[in-house]
């Protein structure tokens, strides 16, 4: 084991600290710009070294303490001062967009969270079998071979939540099952209705579980780390209603749902405040369509793209109970539908994955040219490597911050831009 003692003077992008060493950059999570740290490195190459703290030798006046032993693999964050988080991410989102698109781009306001803790209304949990009992665990930050048990759950997520998260697994040490044919726990919640849905993603197709619960037992594919849904065992509550901006949004246990419920009625007021009634307006990424139909009014047409089949499901019937009629529901991949969609929109709205927009989509945005352009992300770098394209033909017009996952450092920014 390699030790060496490091200054770290400043957050990068992913969150992690920086400082130098011997002509290279280290980076590490659990340290604050300002403190010395004793590093253990864990992967060096010719640039740069990975470590992991073992003892801070003298600490920043923002430190403060964490609330649990696995901070680092679900929050790392949580040893920052929350008003310091914020600093930290509003520079973040600005030197990354500043860095990829040269522009001086400042945000306008940075919107913090209103709760920094139990604010998630999803949580994925793995499982670890230890002391000859089945526990629920993290895989460690930077080394997915390891786990750490959760012997009280997470913090991140409400206490009921966890509670029904603990239940299930104390069933299932009474039924004897193998961690071994476990793959994940998801837990779900709505804000404002309470209710919770519990998710098992099994490696075994002939997986059975006697739970009197309603709880979704689905086999997903074992060489894949990802818990995807290819073949639903047993169905249970399979679906929450949220409220958002005072409308009902029904979603799927395999729907894609923001994490931060009061944050993105935020965004959802942001953008209502610098949009104004038009013909056209296109959602791209719709999901479960919130976005797109908390702006029903605003437009003569509405259409909504998402390429998830039970997303795009949900996104109908939420249309039809909220009676919003102007709205077209295309399940499609965005890269493939229709190009005359794009034709004649005036407000364009993107709020794609980390990967960002791909360039057959850039393409076509160029292509057709709408006269807004209306950019959520949850990747400020993939953002600024997009608009760096889309800036031929458009101007920033307004930038704004908003904090989804406090404790953490991940960040949303929402760029707005008109045609020039």
């Amino acid at each position: 084991m390699k030790l060496i003692e490091v200054e770290f003077t400043k957050i990068v992008g992913e969150g992690k600290s920086l400082g130098r060493k011997d002509g290279k950059v280290v980076f590490a999570y659990g340290v604050i710009p300002g403190e010395t740290a004793i590093i253990k490195v864990n992967i060096e190459k010719r640039n740069f070294i990975e470590g992991e703290v073992v003892e801070i030798k003298n600490k920043s006046p923002y430190r403060i303490e964490p609330v649990e032993d696995h901070f680092l693999s679900c929050s790392p964050w949580q040893i920052i001062d929350y008003k310091k988080q914020i600093e930290y991410k509003k520079k973040l989102i600005e030197d990354l967009l500043i860095q990829t698109t040269k522009e001086n781009i400042i945000l306008d306001k940075f919107y913090p969270a209103t709760d920094i803790l139990k604010y998630r209304t999803k949580m994925e949990y793995s499982f670890i079998e230890s002391d000859d009992k089945l526990h629920l665990a993290f895989h460690k930050r930077g080394d997915y071979s390891t786990k750490l048990k959760l012997p009280s759950g997470c913090v991140l997520i409400d206490d009921e939540s966890n509670k029904l998260a603990l239940d299930i697994v104390e069933l299932l040490r009474k039924e004897k099952v193998s961690g071994s044919l476990l793959k994940t726990l998801v837990i779900r919640s709505s804000k404002r209705y309470g209710e919770r849905s519990a998710t098992l993603f099994v490696k075994d197709k002939d997986f059975r579980f006697n739970f009197n619960g309603d709880i979704n037992i689905v086999y997903s594919n074992p060489v894949s780390c990802v818990s995807s849904v290819d073949e639903i065992i047993k169905k249970g509550k399979d679906f929450l209603t949220e409220k958002v901006c005072g409308m009902d949004f029904k979603y799927g246990f395999d729907c894609f749902f923001q994490n931060n419920v009061e944050l993105f009625e935020k965004v959802i007021e942001e953008i209502k405040g610098n949009i104004g009634m038009c013909d056209k307006i296109i959602d791209l990424y719709a999901g479960v369509g919130v976005i797109g139909l908390s702006l029903g009014r605003f437009a003569k047409k509405l259409f909504l793209i998402e390429s998830n089949y039970s997303s795009a499901i949900y996104a109908s019937i939420n249309a039809q109970n909220n009676n919003i009629s102007n709205c077209e529901v295309i399940n499609s991949m965005v890269e493939r539908i229709d190009l005359p969609v794009f034709f004649d929109a005036d407000v364009l709205i993107c709020d794609p994955p980390r990967a960002g927009l791909c360039k057959k989509v850039i393409k076509n945005i160029l292509k057709y040219l709408p006269k807004r352009i209306i950019y959520l992300s949850c990747n400020p770098i993939t953002q600024g490597r997009d608009l760096n394209f889309l800036l031929e033909k458009y101007a920033i017009i307004r930038a704004v911050g908003f904090d989804f996952y406090p404790n953490t450092p991940h960040m949303e920014s929402l760029v707005f831009l008109d045609k020039k």
